[in-house]
């Protein structure tokens, strides 16, 4: 069994979408090192913790799985009944997409948080985590 680790070098920015706006296979652009056209709304998240992504990739036999992992805490309560995909734009200006337009979905956990009496902030901390052939992939967004 192999496994690497792909760690983001900083998220500057979060915005989710419907996943059902995607382009089909997008596991299979990744696979191809592909940027995959994201040419739908996007919403963004105000993130006021450090978020963490990353990726850590198995090898199983004869086959390759993904296990994308995004974490972040805001205010806003996300819209957990769609199926959502999140688009991270990491320090270096490259946007990573987890999600697809077929299942497996991202699996969204969240939870309430009160914060500490010393000042730490309350909201909402976000666990995304996503398995597939592929799940962080490179992407572009169309300007609106």
């Amino acid at each position: 069994m192999k496994t690497s680790r792909q760690i983001l070098p900083g998220v500057k920015a979060i915005h989710w979408l419907d996943c059902r706006h995607l382009p089909r296979r997008v596991d299979l652009h990744g696979i191809c090192r592909m940027p995959v056209p994201v040419l739908t709304a996007l919403s963004a998240v105000g993130v006021f913790d450090d978020a963490q992504c990353s990726c850590v990739t198995e090898r199983e036999g004869g086959s390759f799985q993904d296990t994308a992992t995004l974490k972040f805490l805001t205010h806003e309560l996300l819209p957990i009944h769609l199926k959502l995909g999140f688009v991270v734009t990491d320090v270096n200006g490259k946007c990573w997409l987890i999600g697809s337009k077929e299942p497996p979905f991202p699996k969204v956990k969240v939870e309430h948080r009160c914060g500490l009496p010393d000042g730490d902030g309350a909201g909402f901390f976000y666990e995304i985590s996503h398995v597939a052939l592929k799940s962080l992939v490179e992407c572009h967004i169309s300007a609106d």
